[in-house]
């Protein structure tokens, strides 16, 4: 069909029935532009509001999850009280450096044994500067380097 043709049969439309078919193209063009642009637009703004509020709850926990600080079992130098619980965990200090008030080992043992380790001592009031993993053979190493 062709332009011509086009105009000849909408000619021969009465101008109700004319009436009557433009107003269901709008309808139907504002269907589809409702179904294609607004809903979609507003699902993605619903999932993108959903997950900023999961987000900032998820801030809110993380922040409010500071452990707390154990200072009754903090007597002593940090080396010593190093030295002690990772003899009593299990663990083998390969070297230990100290300097100032940081302390730098290498620790070796169980996985979850040498993580509950290093939780207490964050517990008791060291700070982990930094913290290098590596599994070997079903043995977890660690480099540490904690602050009083």
């Amino acid at each position: 069909m062709n332009v011509d043709n086009l105009k000849q049969a909408w000619g021969r439309v009465t101008p109700r029935e004319q009436r009557l078919l433009l107003g269901l193209a709008a309808l139907l063009l504002a269907v589809a532009g409702y179904s294609s642009i607004w809903q979609p637009t507003r699902q993605r703004l619903e999932v993108a509001e959903r997950l900023y509020h999961q987000q900032a709850e998820l801030s809110a926990r993380i922040q409010r999850a500071e452990p707390a600080l154990d200072t009754s079992a903090a007597t002593g130098p940090l080396s010593v009280r190093v030295n002690d619980s990772a003899a009593a965990a299990g663990l083998q200090i390969a070297e230990m450096q100290t300097d100032g008030d940081s302390l730098r080992l290498a620790v070796s043992g169980d996985a979850a044994q040498l993580l509950q380790w290093l939780d207490r001592h964050e517990r008791e009031g060291a700070a982990l500067q930094s913290l290098t993993l590596q599994a070997r053979e079903g043995v977890l190493d660690a480099r540490v380097e904690l602050r009083q």
